[in-house]
């Protein structure tokens, strides 16, 4: 049975894993959910899933989670902040990892659960915005296992052949060297052009680019 965290349940993503668990239930068990302010999504998942420990960000939150869940006789440990997010993506008992948690919030805990060797599903791509480098060396380190699902870095990855984890410690295509001395992997995958379609940059003319990130 693969004991999971969701770190985020209330949003989108974690209303969806919860979904995904709930049609392989045989196969997997909610250990622990976090999320930031909405309690009472929070409690109802509680009711339903009755995890071990439930934690908001907001200790104001926490505390509201507390007196739902006392008076639905809900019997579920609540935690808050970040030491509480971070205690549950670390759990022995924790296979599985979702860290849908967005902006930086989701750092440290999802770190953690990285250095805790977990199995990490990332759908927040701040974490790799504001940690890249850092948290892949962990993620090499510790052996854990990273998967993407924000949509992008899983379409990508689902292009890539059967075992390949690109940047992990469990990588399995071999790389190989060109003709011309340029690094390959097994794939034959020389690099990857990734474009927009939107965001804060769609229309900032050419000539601007320059100046949007310091070198």
């Amino acid at each position: 049975m693969i004991g999971v965290t969701i770190l985020g349940s209330t949003g989108t993503i974690g209303v969806n894993t919860l979904d995904v668990i709930a049609r392989n239930r045989d196969r997997c068990r909610v250990v622990a959910l976090g999320a930031n302010v909405n309690d009472q999504r929070m409690a109802e998942q509680c009711a339903k899933w009755r995890p071990e420990v439930a934690v908001m960000a907001d200790p104001d939150a926490a505390e509201r989670l507390r007196a739902r869940l006392r008076a639905d006789g809900v019997d579920v440990e609540v935690l808050s902040g970040e030491a509480g997010l971070t205690r549950i993506a670390t759990r022995h008992d924790v296979d599985t990892v979702m860290a849908a948690i967005v902006g930086a919030a989701g750092l440290v805990p999802t770190l953690a659960a990285v250095r805790a060797g977990k199995r990490v599903l990332l759908a927040s791509k701040e974490v790799l915005v504001m940690s890249g480098k850092l948290f892949m060396d962990a993620t090499r380190e510790s052996r854990a296992e990273l998967l993407p699902i924000d949509s992008e870095h899983n379409a990508i990855f689902q292009c890539m052949p059967p075992g390949y984890l690109p940047g992990s410690s469990r990588e399995t295509s071999p790389q190989t060297d060109s003709p011309d001395g340029t690094i390959l992997d097994g794939a034959g995958i020389r690099r990857i052009l990734l474009t927009a379609s939107g965001g804060p940059f769609r229309k900032l003319p050419t000539e601007a680019f320059d100046s949007v990130t310091p070198e």
